[in-house]
């Protein structure tokens, strides 16, 4: 067999190569890719070529190209045809291989459901047209993206349609076999689980080698999406992340004396000029360092495969008064250095707001140890695990990213804020898990802090946990108050929960330290740790801010920055 696309071509899987989706299901069969341009020598031996369709921007194939493609239907062999998902693709070389058979330039699309009825949607559900080998045992294929096939003559047979459009056909090509699909996102990772896409695949490839099919192929089926997982690139087994090289950790300590210089001089109060301050605090984070507003800059666009920056060695504010014991109330200090960094690292974020039912409204919030919340799903706790959650994941307007910033340890200085992205944890899901977790079919819990009974699941929202871009997911998941409304869905949730923790990396905060989390990629949460309540207990502070202020304007009075959403719990 030989794959005529690049080895991360997203049509054949994206996250993995074929080989290993397809493991050892259709016997002992080679797999090549072929990535430069083809030569007669290079297809001897090929049973099979499947073939991508040139985009837009890349180099048509050639006369010569389609005159081996010919050569290779013509020795018996078989051809498997995608279409390259892509707006505006030319009507392409299809009518040279096979006369009346074209590519339409435009997705078939379905009209969306109210109250989005003015919208088309190009996701959609085909209908399997039986009396072919490839489509025994498939009754429906889930398309992406796909463009229509216009089929003229009787050379080969439409296998697939919505709405009348063809979106897909096989036949024999004289002695050889060809399929062609008008979108192979189908048997890209994010969509071979879904419908019957993975027997169907199989099907076609089992057929093109041999014109034969596996009848029993639904328990090949059922492996591929039910039982196995895909790592397409292998990370750092190192736990802590301070202990591993890469972007994800910026050192300020170089630039002490720069930064004490920016920290220095009067600041208007944070608390009683709240306006001021914030102006302030932009126009000397424009100051600082390049490496370092690069670093911000570089993660607010593509962030990492952690989904946090870790930024060490910030001046602290000298003469800290204790570690307050009510952390809901704003704290006089001597200086205003922590709620600078925040405040200044934020404006390079987007734009931070408070919660009113967290810490009474305020910007900063104080993350401390309290003895009555001690072990209340709280950020006030200390006896228990803080288990792994987005923040506010029931809120309609949750924060994009999540600040924490270092006043004071704790007494052992064992305590660790843990995270665990979603890129690293896709590779730890079957295909059937990652299809579940994009339906909207998960109900969260309201928080504590926003007056929930401790521990209540699925009194808030119900909503998908993995949404957006297939290939690059974000994510919603609160492991302790998340439910799933059906036995597939809470299996997906069961999944997810032993994939983060099978990916969780931890940083232990010391003081100085701005851990920056991208609160729609990963999922973060704290360990446990002794508490003495001595007023000198672990003591962060914390900013939630928006990528976009425009949504929460009308629950924020005024022009303030308290989002004042009230929830019936």
């Amino acid at each position: 067999m030989e794959n005529s696309a690049a080895p991360e071509e997203k049509y054949l899987g994206h996250l993995a190569t074929l080989a290993e989706v397809l493991g050892d299901h259709l016997g002992d069969v080679a797999i090549r890719s072929i990535d430069a341009g083809w030569e007669e020598d290079a297809l001897d031996g090929a049973d099979l070529l499947i073939l991508t369709l040139p985009r837009a921007d890349e180099a048509p194939l050639t006369a010569g190209d389609l005159a081996l493609l010919r050569g290779h239907l013509a020795a018996g062999r078989g051809l498997l045809v995608l279409g390259n998902s892509e707006t505006g693709t030319e009507a392409g070389p299809l009518t040279d291989l096979v006369p009346g058979l074209a590519l339409d330039p435009d997705f078939v699309s379905v009209r969306q459901e109210a109250p989005n009825s003015h919208l088309l949607t190009s996701s959609l559900s085909a209908d399997v047209l039986p009396g072919h080998p490839v489509t025994e045992g498939v009754e429906r294929l889930y398309f992406h993206r796909a463009n229509g096939l216009t089929l003229t003559g009787s050379a080969v047979t439409g296998i697939a349609a919505r709405d009348g459009r063809t979106l897909a056909v096989a036949g024999d090509v004289g002695v050889g076999r060809l399929v062609v699909v008008g979108g192979g996102e189908l048997f890209a990772l994010p969509f071979l689980g879904r419908a019957d896409n993975a027997r169907f695949l199989l099907n076609t490839l089992a057929w093109l080698l041999t014109g034969e099919i596996d009848p029993a192929g639904s328990e090949p089926a059922k492996t591929v999406t039910h039982e196995r997982c895909f790592a397409a690139r292998s990370f750092s087994a190192e736990e802590d992340l301070a202990k591993v090289e890469g972007p994800h950790v910026v050192d300020a300590g170089p630039y002490k004396s720069l930064l004490q210089r920016i920290g220095g001089g009067a600041l208007p109060d944070p608390y009683r000029d709240q306006a001021a301050f914030l102006v302030e605090a932009e126009l000397r984070f424009d100051e600082l360092p390049r490496a370092i507003r690069e670093a911000v800059t570089t993660f607010r666009h593509r962030s990492n495969d952690y989904e946090g920056l870790l930024v060490r060695g910030l001046p602290v504010d000298a003469d800290l008064p204790d570690t307050p014991a009510d952390p809901g109330n704003r704290v006089d200090k001597p200086t205003w250095l922590s709620e600078l960094w925040l405040a200044g690292f934020a404006s390079a974020l987007g734009f931070p707001l408070a919660y009113l039912q967290e810490k009474h409204g305020l910007l900063f919030q104080n993350v401390a140890p309290t003895p009555h919340n001690a072990a209340n799903l709280s950020s006030e706790s200390s006896a228990i695990l803080l288990d792994f959650h987005t923040e506010t994941a029931f809120h309609p307007h949750m924060p994009d990213f999540l600040m924490l910033h270092c006043l004071r340890s704790d007494h052992e200085g064992i305590a660790r804020t843990i995270m665990a992205s979603v890129r690293m944890a896709l590779p730890h899901l079957s295909l059937a898990d990652r299809c579940e977790l994009f339906v909207p079919q998960f109900r969260t819990g309201v928080d504590f802090s926003f007056g929930s009974a401790n521990g209540a699941q699925g009194n808030g929202p119900t909503l998908p946990v993995l949404y957006g871009n297939p290939y690059d997911p974000y994510m919603t998941f609160d492991l302790d108050l998340m439910v799933g409304e059906t036995p597939h869905a809470q299996q997906a949730l069961e999944a997810l929960r032993s994939a983060v923790n099978k990916v969780q990396r931890w940083v232990r905060l010391e003081p100085g330290d701005l851990l920056i989390v991208n609160n729609r990629r990963a999922v973060h949460a704290r360990s446990e740790f002794p508490a003495r309540f001595d007023g000198r207990d672990r003591w962060l502070q914390r900013v939630c801010l928006v990528s976009d202020p425009v949504p929460s304007a009308a629950d924020r009075r005024g022009s303030g920055r308290v989002v004042e959403t009230a929830f019936a719990v």
